[in-house]
């Protein structure tokens, strides 16, 4: 088994449970109230000083986690990623467990602790719950395993019960161990892979229809049989049904993958140039596209102008601003990172370094990932 380091952590509201019992400890009471107060350094003080983390007040997180330590399913403990629901609840818990993982006297500290909130991964709408929800935390557990290469582990304890088979999928699609603790269990357990197994021929034949579904997130059923040429519903092969849902909202229909479903595009190669439709295209001049601010950073804009117009020029490209620089000369260094649903570019020379943020006509990570190589590809050639 390769070297593991660090820990995906699904989190929950078992600690605002417990802290809200009649027979809550002081010291569980404490935390919360000190937390509403915005004393964090006293957050940190009662919390970094719990005498047993495996009792069962400090909630499903530290219980789990002390388990999986204890076990030895890390060789260290370098990151730790909390994905936390779209509630105010959900990040509570979140920052008091970030300032626990962070410093504490049981030897389960780590080095990095950061907390992720999925959006719209909450019980007010359970549409939304389902196609966007539950497919966010799939994408950012996915993330989160793929920028630590083969290092990871999913703890997928905490959190709605719904997550558990999907994590349990997704670990296996990415090769990853899964654990969890069960209720009433002592010691957390690796859960054992499902009898599934994805074929990818199903995206080779249909990976402009999953480019629609991943780029454009929701989309009106009479679209889709219209762009994809069938006739109604029921031609829609089954290969592909399996990985969609079709809901009804005001009168309309609409469909959108579902969680299998994006669990099935993370074991696939994605194909880029599926980007080359052109209902991703915008047909606006790069001209409308370039945006700027005064001072320095316009004279970094100067030096720097070509590129910008290149840039600018990609049909994915909505808008290109400048959004600040740096009066340090950085040489020729030029890069372009995906930040939350947009891009962002450095871009140095001698009068500085300037800054960009390009906003593209689609917002879902693997398009942003395709035109990311686009720009990537201006830059090396500009060196």
């Amino acid at each position: 088994m390769s070297y593991k380091d660090t820990l995906i952590c699904t989190v929950g509201a078992s600690l605002i449970t417990n802290a809200n019992r009649n027979d809550a400890s002081d010291e569980l009471k404490k935390v919360f109230s000190e937390y509403q107060l915005g004393n964090l350094a006293e957050v940190t003080r009662v919390i970094k000083n719990i005498k047993n983390p495996k009792e069962k007040q400090w909630g499903a997180e530290i219980n789990s986690v002390a388990s999986l330590l204890e076990k030895g399913y890390l060789d260290a403990r370098q990151k730790i990623f909390l994905l936390v629901s779209d509630t105010p609840q959900g990040e509570m818990v979140g920052n008091i467990l970030k300032e626990f993982f962070l410093e504490n006297q049981n030897d389960m500290d780590f080095k990095s602790a950061k907390v992720i909130k999925i959006e719209k991964l909450n019980d007010k709408n359970r549409y939304e719950f389902r196609t966007q929800g539950l497919r966010n935390l799939v994408r950012e557990m996915a993330n989160c395993a793929r920028e630590n290469a083969n290092r990871a582990v999913i703890n997928a304890t905490g959190g709605y019960k719904a997550t558990i088979a999907y994590a349990t999928l997704l670990g296996q699609v990415l090769n990853l161990p899964v654990y969890y603790l069960f209720e009433g269990f002592d010691e957390i357990i690796q859960l054992l892979p499902l009898p599934v197994s994805f074929d990818s021929k199903t995206y080779k034949n249909h990976s402009k229809i999953f480019a629609a579904l991943e780029y454009l997130e929701t989309i009106k059923e009479d679209y889709f049989l219209k762009k994809f040429s069938y006739h109604s519903w029921a031609e829609v092969p089954n290969e592909l049904k399996i990985f969609i849902d079709r809901v009804e909202i005001d009168n309309e229909r609409y469909l959108a993958l579902n969680p299998l479903g994006q669990i099935y595009l993370e074991s696939v190669d994605w194909d880029c140039s599926t980007i080359e439709d052109p209902d991703y295209k915008t047909n606006k001049s790069s001209s409308e596209k370039i945006a700027g601010s005064g001072g320095h950073a316009m004279k970094v804009r100067q030096k720097t102008e070509k590129i910008i117009e290149e840039i600018a020029q990609l049909p994915w490209v909505n808008l290109v601003s400048s959004t600040g620089s740096s009066e340090i000369e950085g040489g020729s260094s030029r890069t372009v990172w995906i930040e939350g649903d947009h891009l962002k570019i450095a871009l140095s020379s001698k009068a500085g370094t300037g800054f960009f943020i390009v906003q593209t006509t689609c917002k879902s990570h693997r398009f942003l990932e395709c035109v990311k190589q686009k720009i990537q590809k201006i830059l090396d050639e500009r060196r």
